[in-house]
């Protein structure tokens, strides 16, 4: 055994010799080739150098050329052209030299400078990926590479981000590791397949997975702690290994890419906050500035304003005084009031329930040529089909069971004037017909009656329904609808003009506590951030009625949160102008609206949204908007 094992240690000692001998011959040979190379080319320069100078020595012999200072400048110059040019020769074949030895010398220097490139200009980790993927390409030479990113919020999932070269199989778009094999990565960082040494007891649950890639290498890099990239490498044309030195490049080109990674993700965690941080400043002063307001106009004596001295009149082209609120929503929609309140179009107003638009029906009758007429409002969803017709267009003595006497109808009253048919959605058929034919004729019977009354009436309607949703179930003529709807009018709602709600709840606050003979200086910070934050489902209507409830209820001298009831209370606590519960709301109000605007106002969303590189904040204050009116939009739209 002795002897045994002294022959097994001697042909050991045998092959390490003549392995290391191996790799020394090659080093020695590699050096002696560059060496020679080198020697004869500069050789060849020197006998290019020469041949130039005989040929032009024998030119000027064949010609006579005297000597003197005219030939020696003309062979100076010429012999100086000549040496720049083998010159530029000389060092572009020692480039090529240099190249052809030294190749992995000059694909590690592009791979490095293409990485560098991408860590100044901190790229997205798709392009830094791409980059990363075409330098090993580039410096393995290896038929085919994927690189896979790991998935958000996936612990392992990753996801196929870039491509290169010809695999031999349709690469899968999305991979899952185990446990044990994202263990293995982050022990050896690489996997080697069957061509590689490997074996299928080595990697385990790894091994088919390889098989799918066409992968020989499977390398992984390590992002926060875990493995977040992984690089799948076929194999090189000539089906050499990968040697350890090949391993040492991937893992420096690893680290510098990981650093990219990193850095790209911190540059844009950097910006998102950036953007948030200037989102709440942006809030914080616009509070403030209501808050100021609002204490300035509640510490008004209603005194000192009845005791000021009457300045005198000046000549308004538009009355508003009904409406209170400053919102762009509001002026747009008093910008189309101001327009149309002149003509003798009809108008039709949508908006939810509780919106003001019997308001908005004062503002048009005030600010046109019918102004001196009356105003003559009927409300058709509180009036059964028959009693509606009676209400509309009167009727006679007799005409029906309680017919005690003639009554003139509310098309007659409003003669002259402008009549307002609030909630037009509800009203039958049957009274649809005879609207329509009013509209038409300007004319009609009472009901019993056979006398035909003419009238000259403005006609103004509302609804919180959608007219062309009832049109397609039969219970709205369309003819009548084209008849109503010369002018669209959309109202919105008072979770798409938040601004308003500070003006008006210190306008019901002081009508509420002049009734209840009360004094209230203040409405508390977070009061106001409930009032703010809180949805309205109601509207206007809801917010009168809680600051009624507050007026009531409230002890001291400030109204606080405790005063407003449970569901405004629940939001007190959240984000200034963004609710929980927006989405909701704007699912409503969506449904309830008609189709007229929502495409304009999607198209106007997505231009905004392109423009500002998808920015929500920004895109907000490039229309003017507020982001709590602005992200209800987007929800309603589906764009969130």
């Amino acid at each position: 055994m002795f002897l045994a094992s002294l022959a097994f240690l001697c042909a050991y000692a045998v092959g390490i010799i003549r392995y290391k001998l191996m790799l020394i011959d090659e080093l020695v040979s590699r050096g002696v080739m560059y060496y020679l190379a080198r020697v004869l080319l500069a050789v060849g320069f020197g006998v290019a150098v020469s041949t130039v100078l005989l040929i032009l020595d024998g030119l000027a012999h064949q010609q006579d050329v005297r000597p003197g200072a005219q030939r020696l400048l003309a062979l100076g110059t010429i012999l100086v052209v000549i040496a720049l040019i083998l010159q530029w020769l000389r060092g572009r074949i020692q480039q090529a030299i240099d190249r052809k030895f030294f190749r992995e010398k000059y694909r590690l220097h592009t791979a490095m400078e293409r990485i560098n490139q991408a860590v100044v200009r901190v790229g997205d980790p798709q392009s830094l990926a791409d980059r990363m993927l075409g330098s090993c390409h580039d410096v393995f030479q290896v038929r085919s590479a994927a690189i896979y990113l790991l998935v958000e919020k996936s612990p392992n999932r990753f996801r196929l981000a870039a491509v290169r070269g010809t695999p031999d199989s349709e690469l899968p778009l999305e991979v899952v590791l185990e446990s044990e094999s994202i263990d293995q990565l982050q022990t050896h960082n690489h996997i080697l397949g069957p061509r590689q040494g490997g074996s299928q007891a080595e990697s385990g649950s790894v091994w088919p997975l390889m098989q799918d890639l066409s992968a020989e290498l499977l390398y992984g890099l390590e992002l926060d702690n875990r493995i977040g990239v992984l690089v799948a490498l076929g194999s090189k044309p000539d089906e050499t290994i990968y040697s350890a030195e090949d391993l040492t490049f991937l893992g420096a080109l690893g680290q510098i890419t990981s650093v990219a990674l990193h850095s790209a993700r911190v540059h844009r965690d950097v910006t998102r906050l950036n953007d948030e941080l200037q989102d709440k400043v942006e809030t914080i002063a616009e509070q403030e500035r209501r808050i100021a307001v609002m204490q300035a106009r509640l510490s008004e004596a209603d005194e000192a304003t009845r005791s000021a001295p009457a300045q005198p009149a000046e000549v308004s082209t538009f009355q508003r005084d009904p409406i209170i609120g400053s919102s762009p929503a509001l002026k747009r929609v008093l910008d189309t009031v101001e327009k149309v309140a002149g003509s003798e179009a009809s108008v039709l107003i949508h908006g939810p329930s509780g919106t003001g638009k019997e308001l908005l029906a004062q503002a048009l009758h005030d600010n046109s040529q019918r102004r001196d007429g009356p105003l003559v409002t009927v409300h058709s969803a509180a009036l059964s089909p028959s009693l509606l017709e009676s209400e509309l267009f009167g009727h006679v003595k007799g005409a029906f069971t309680g017919a005690h006497r003639d009554r003139i109808g509310r098309f007659e009253m409003a003669h002259s004037g402008t009549l307002f048919l609030d909630e037009i959605g509800d009203i039958s058929l049957e009274t649809q017909v005879k609207l329509l034919r009013v509209l038409q004729t300007r004319s009609f019977e009472p009901v019993g009656g056979t006398r035909t009354i003419d009238v000259d009436v403005r006609l103004i309607t509302a609804t919180h329904q959608d007219l062309k949703a009832l049109i397609k179930l039969g219970r709205f003529r369309e003819d009548l609808y084209y008849r109503l709807n010369v002018i669209a009018i959309e109202l919105p709602g008072l979770a798409e003009r938040r601004e308003d709600i500070v003006e008006l709840a210190i306008h019901f606050l002081k009508r509420s506590s002049n009734r209840l003979g009360k004094t209230f200086t203040d409405i508390e910070e977070p009061a106001v951030a409930a009032l703010l934050n809180y949805d309205w489902p109601g509207n206007i209507r809801e917010l009168e009625n809680a600051i009624e409830r507050a007026t009531v209820l409230a002890e001291g001298e400030a109204i606080g949160v405790e005063d407003f009831p449970e569901e405004v209370r629940l939001a007190a606590n959240g984000p200034v102008g963004i609710s929980g519960s927006e989405a909701t709301t704007a699912e409503v109000s969506g449904a309830e609206r008609s189709s007229a605007a929502p495409e304009n106002e999607r198209d106007r969303l997505l231009g905004a949204l392109r423009g500002s590189g998808g920015n929500k904040a920004r895109a907000a204050r490039s229309l003017g908007l507020p982001r709590s009116t602005f992200f209800s939009q987007l929800k309603k739209h589906g764009l969130d």
